[in-house]
Parts: structure tokens; C-alpha cells; sequence
């Protein structure tokens, strides 16, 4: 039988009192100060034997195995594989490789092991019962139950390692899996609770590099079709690099496939028929709500786990914007593989935690009632509708629907005449009332730069009637009379102009830079000059002006401009505007255009480009009621007789 560390150290013992006496008996011979020194080395060696005694006994191992189980978790938290295979007892030589890719499969962002339990000990074998917390990235955290076995070999405890002990039933050859399971995508709201999303089946246009001909001509349809421009480049771009993958490009309704899409005889195109969601209005598809699609290269590598390929994730619109909180986060649960990939056991789950709804402003009624009153409008156009009473947005249409860019909320127009509103804030601030004395001249000259009238041409002798007839050369004669520069940029801000909005959806709130010079004094008089502004900005100055109290634009729920301050506007200039609109659809530049009775309104005709004659996009702007409005259309000529007709369908259909 072996002898144990105990019965070895006293054996080593008795050789050193052996050796001391031997030394004395010689030392004997010797002078008694020579013994003394001697007997102090013997001492001496004595304590170092004695001490290298119970070094080597400890070198022979632990006599007990928690220690050995402490430094094998504490070294497998740690991914240091060489120190753990130091304490396993015959490691195979997969040992590292099983280990990294058991925390690379289930992608593994940091772990901790612990005893989950006593160790039991019973002979020359141990075992301990371990909790295993991986944190999985995108997911959360697991908790894999497993035990980890020891056993005593020639006096030291060394870890009995298999690919059990990472997970249960995982065996040589096998490996673990994470099978993730997304919850259903939250509900974008509209007001009152509205829902504006719907399932229905779908059609996703994507591009096979081995098959396109034409790449130039492609890229022309699917831009045509409505796909971003970055999603074609971008699939385009992957096409060419994997000739034999299919890359997403666009995915519709399986209605507006049909009906509209000419994408098909191109060649390269791939076509695959599913079941997705869609907004309720093919507008708001298009823009505010957005679409979901396959997650491209891109969108892959900027969301990240738990993200893979394959998976539909929001493409524009609030479906792209709050993607994370609409699609929630999936659960999971780790599997163990067998060597041919079937699914031996389920050692571990996380249940998924469902999405948030987004709660918007959109009523479908104002949606749909917009969207019908622009289906007829040639080119480009947009129309934003507020509750002039909140700031809510209640609609927002952009066509053509196809064209990728949301006109209605980020578009940057030079505003024309609609501008006047502002001016008129201004010289009302300054004492002038609708009665101040104007005249309106063809033309005038500022510092060598020609303004001429695009609207009315009736002679005025007043402000209201030059308001309604848009005279250009009355408003520039008052502004360089009574204006300074920092005036029209100050005037702008109390309607919220120059403010980008923070309403949850990117969209361009106006810039009114002050005017550097009398001709660009002039030219901002009259919306002109580097004046730019959006539908969304001029609707909600409109509606400041319908109440008399400006808001912020409100559309996405909990959004910062929620809770944002109001302004309240001189109770002369609410009334005076109210005064001077009105005579607009009375018998001004929006008379004789359907406009319904109680429609307060501004028209505006702003010039741009270099060419002859110089294109001119067609505003107006206005209230009824409790809803605000502002159209304008591009390079669509004057802004009464385009936009009129337009508006007053609108206006009529909401009664």
C-alpha cells in the first residue's frame, strides 16, 4: 500500500534527527565554540528540512477537492483554458477548442460559474453541483445547471472532465445552440388608440448579382418602384460581391406589387412572397409609419445581436426609428446538439420580453382624407394637417408615394408669399394695423435687385388688401420702412420656426437667416432669399395663429416636444391675421377656389433656379376650425389656383 503525505513526512523526519546525530557525535571531537556554532547550522538546517517536509507534502496535491473545484471555476469565468486544463485530470486535446466554442455558439458575452449546492465526497470521488450565468448579447442572462465531477489520483484531486460538464448530455462531437424566438412586433397607435398597422401578404424585391444584365437600368427601376437609394446601392453592392445571394431590396404589399411595380421584366430581380405588416394608408407606408423588411449587411452590423440574417426589422418611417422598441427583445433557449444536429436536450430557456407599442398623433380619418385629396396631383406635392389646438400632427401625405424622401415633414422650401404671415407678425408688433396705408407698384427696386408681384395684380391702398392680393412690392416697402434684419428671424422663432422639432420622427423645422443686406431684407420680406421651410413648420404656424397659442409639433408619444412649453402670441396679431386671411378667401388670391365657409388662408408663389421664366413652387397655408394646414406643391405655379382645389377637398371631406 502507498504510503500517505502523513506517514511520508514522519519518515522524512526521522532521516533528518538521524543526520543531527551523526553531525554531533563528529562535532564532538571539536572545540566547544566550534560546537556551539555548528549546533546553530544544525538548527538551522533542521527548521529548512522540516519546512521542505511540508512544502513537498503540499506539492502532492490537496488532501481535499473544494480548492481544486474553487480554481477550476474561478479560471473557467476567467476563459483561461490553460489553467483549467492544468486541473483536469487526462484532458482531451479538443479540451480548449470544445470550451471556446461552447461560449461561441451561444454567444457568450461574460460568464460566471459558482457552486450551486454542497459538494458530496465519497472516497476517491467528489462532485459539486455548478450554476453557469451566461450573459447572451441582445438576449440577457441564462442560468445552465450542470455538475462538475473530481476524482483522486496518487493523492491529488484533479477535475474528471467531459463535455458533460458544460451542459448536461453534451457528448464528443455534439455542441450547443441557441435557438432564438422573437415576440410579435408591438402595434404603431394613431390617435385615440387607433391602430395603423395591418398584416397582410407581401412581396420583398430583392437582386441576384448572377442575374442582372443591366445594372444601370435596374437601379432605375428599383428607384422607381420606391426603393431608398441607399438600399439599392447597398444591395447592388452586395449582388456583385456574392453573385449567388439574394439580396432585399424593398419589400411592398402584394396589392401595390400589382398594381403599381414595373420592376419585373428587369433582369436580376428576385421576387419572394411573404406575410408582413403594412400601414393602414399606402402614405403613411411610404413615410411616417414606414415598412419592415429583410435587415440588410448594414442593418445587421449596426444592430447587432441578437439580430441575424433573415430577420425583418423596420426599413423607414417609425418602423426604422423605433425598431428596438417595437420588436422587443426575443428569448431564447440553449440547446444541446447531438453530432448530427439533432436537438437532444433543452438544458436552459429565457422567455422573450415583448415589444412597446408607439403611440402617435395620426388620425386615420385626416389621413385617409388627405391622402385621397393628393392622389390626383401630378408631380410632386405634400400636405401636413395639426390639431391647432395641441400641435398634434394629424396627417402628413407626400407624393408621389414612391419617391423614398418625406417632403411633408423634412422637405425645404422657400415659403413665397405664405412667408407674410411672419412679416405681417412683425409690422403689427411695430403699430400697424390691417388699416395701414400701402400701395402696390409692378415692380421695385433694392439695391439694384428687381422684385415684381406673382400673385395679385389689383391696386391696394391698405395692408389687409395687399395681404390678400399678395402684393410683394407693399410688404417690401413697409419691412424697409419699419424692419431691422434681426426682426425676421426673432418673428419666425415665436411660430417655432428655425427650431428643428423633437417629435420622434426626424423633420426640419425651418431657417430664417438674417437678412445681410436691404435686397436680402427684401427678398426674406417675401418668403424669398435663404428663407427655407417645411409643410410641417408653415401648418404649425397656422395653427398659432388659428388659437393664438403656439405649440410644438407633436407626433410620437413621450417624445421630448411633448412636454415642451407653449407661447403665446399678442392678442392684436391673432386678431388682425384672423382679419386679413379671411379677406384672402373672400376676395383675395384664394378666392373663387371651393375653399368651404370658415377657411382662413394665405397663398403663396415662391420663385427658385436660375432659368427663365424661374420655377415657381405653389403654397397655402391656413385654418378651419380646430385643424391647421399647410400644402405646397412643386414647381406647380401659383398657390391658389394649384393648391386651392386641392385643400378645399380635403377641408370637405372632414365636414
Amino acid at each position: 500500500m502507498t504510503p500517505g503525505p502523513a506517514a511520508r513526512q514522519s519518515r522524512f523526519g526521522r532521516r533528518v534527527l538521524s543526520l543531527v546525530r551523526s553531525l554531533v557525535v563528529m562535532d564532538g571531537q571539536g572545540s566547544r565554540a566550534r560546537g556551539r556554532l555548528r549546533r546553530a547550522r544544525i538548527g538551522g538546517l533542521l527548521a529548512v528540512s522540516l519546512a521542505a517536509g511540508s512544502l513537498l507534502s503540499a506539492c502532492g496535491g490537496p488532501a481535499q477537492p473544494q480548492p481544486v473545484a474553487r480554481s477550476f471555476l474561478a479560471a473557467w469565468a476567467g476563459r483561461d483554458w490553460t489553467a483549467m486544463r492544468g486541473l483536469v485530470a487526462a484532458p482531451p486535446a479538443s479540451f480548449r477548442a470544445v470550451n471556446a466554442a461552447a461560449l461561441t455558439d451561444l454567444s457568450v458575452q461574460r460568464a460566471s460559474y459558482a457552486a450551486a449546492g454542497r459538494m458530496k465526497v465519497s472516497g476517491s470521488r467528489a462532485s459539486e453541483p455548478v450554476a453557469e450565468r451566461l450573459q447572451i448579447a441582445g438576449i440577457g442572462t441564462v442560468t445552465v445547471r450542470t455538475t462538475l465531477h473530481l476524482v483522486r489520483q496518487s493523492g491529488r484531486w484533479r477535475i474528471s472532465w467531459s463535455p458533460g460538464t458544460i451542459a448536461p448530455q453534451l457528448s464528443a462531437g455534439g455542441r450547443l445552440s441557441l435557438s432564438v424566438s422573437w415576440p410579435p412586433r408591438a402595434a404603431i397607435l394613431g390617435a385615440a388608440g387607433a391602430p395603423l398597422t395591418r398584416q397582410e401578404p407581401m412581396v420583398t424585391i430583392g437582386v441576384a448579382g448572377a442575374r442582372i444584365k443591366h445594372p444601370a437600368s435596374l437601379r432605375r427601376s428599383l428607384l422607381h418602384a420606391g426603393a431608398p437609394a441607399a438600399q439599392v446601392q447597398a444591395a447592388l453592392a452586395t449582388a456583385r460581391a456574392h453573385p449567388t445571394w439574394f439580396a432585399p431590396v424593398l419589400t411592398v404589399s402584394r396589392v401595390r406589387y400589382r398594381a403599381r411595380l414595373t420592376v419585373y421584366p428587369i433582369p436580376g430581380t428576385v421576387f419572394q412572397d411573404t406575410s408582413g405588416r403594412t400601414a393602414i394608408t399606402p402614405g403613411l407606408a411610404a413615410h411616417v409609419i414606414g415598412a419592415v423588411g429583410p435587415v440588410t449587411a448594414q442593418q445587421l452590423h449596426a444592430l447587432g445581436a441578437p439580430y441575424n440574417a433573415g430577420r425583418l426589422v423596420g426599413q423607414t418611417g417609425l418602423e426604422q426609428a423605433d425598431e428596438r422598441q417595437l420588436a422587443g427583445t426575443p428569448g431564447a433557449a440553449v440547446q444541446v446538439l447531438r453530432p448530427d444536429g439533432s436537438v437532444a436536450a433543452v438544458v436552459a430557456r429565457i422567455a422573450p420580453r415583448p415589444g412597446r407599442p408607439v403611440r402617435t398623433t395620426i388620425s386615420p380619418r385626416v389621413q385617409r382624407a388627405a391622402e385621397a385629396a393628393l392622389a390626383s396631383v401630378p408631380g410632386h406635392a405634400a400636405l401636413v394637417a395639426v390639431s391647432a389646438s395641441t400641435g398634434s400632427v394629424l396627417a402628413a401625405v407626400s407624393v408621389p408615394e414612391s419617391d423614398g424622401f418625406d417632403q411633408a415633414l423634412g422637405g425645404a422650401f422657400p415659403p413665397g408669399s405664405s412667408f407674410k404671415v411672419i412679416t405681417s407678425t412683425a409690422l403689427i408688433d411695430h403699430g400697424l394695423t390691417p388699416a395701414a396705408a400701402a400701395s402696390c407698384p409692378p415692380r421695385i427696386t433694392v439695391n439694384g435687385k428687381v422684385f415684381h408681384n406673382a400673385e395679385g395684380t389689383r391696386q391696394v391702398s391698405d395692408l389687409l388688401h395687399a395681404f390678400a392680393e399678395s402684393c410683394n412690392t407693399a410688404f417690401i416697402q413697409l419691412a424697409l420702412r419699419h424692419l431691422s434684419a434681426a426682426e425676421f428671424p426673432r418673428t419666425a422663432a415665436q411660430y417655432g420656426i428655425g427650431l428643428n422639432p423633437r417629435m420622434g420622427l426626424a423633420a426640419f423645422g425651418g431657417k430664417v437667416p438674417t437678412p445681410s443686406s436691404p435686397a436680402d431684407l427684401a427678398a426674406t420680406t417675401i418668403g424669398q432669399g435663404r428663407v427655407l421651410v417645411s409643410p410641417l413648420a408653415m401648418a404649425m404656424a397656422a395653427a398659432g395663429i388659428d388659437t393664438g397659442v403656439v405649440h410644438a409639433a407633436r407626433l410620437v408619444g413621450g417624445a421630448p416636444d411633448d412636454s415642451a412649453p407653449t407661447a403665446r402670441l399678442p392678442g392684436k396679431v391673432v386678431r388682425y391675421l384672423h382679419q386679413m386671411m379671411a379677406q384672402v378667401v373672400a376676395t383675395g388670391t384664394a378666392s373663387g377656389k371651393g375653399l368651404p365657409a370658415g377657411t382662413y388662408a394665405k397663398t403663396g408663389t415662391a420663385e427658385y433656379g436660375s432659368g427663365h421664366p424661374l420655377r415657381t413652387d405653389a403654397w397655402l397655408i391656413g385654418f378651419r376650425g380646430s385643424i391647421a394646414f399647410a400644402m405646397v406643391t412643386v414647381n406647380g405655379g401659383e398657390g391658389g389656383p394649384t393648391d386651392g382645389p386641392v385643400v378645399a377637398r380635403f377641408l370637405k371631406s372632414l365636414g
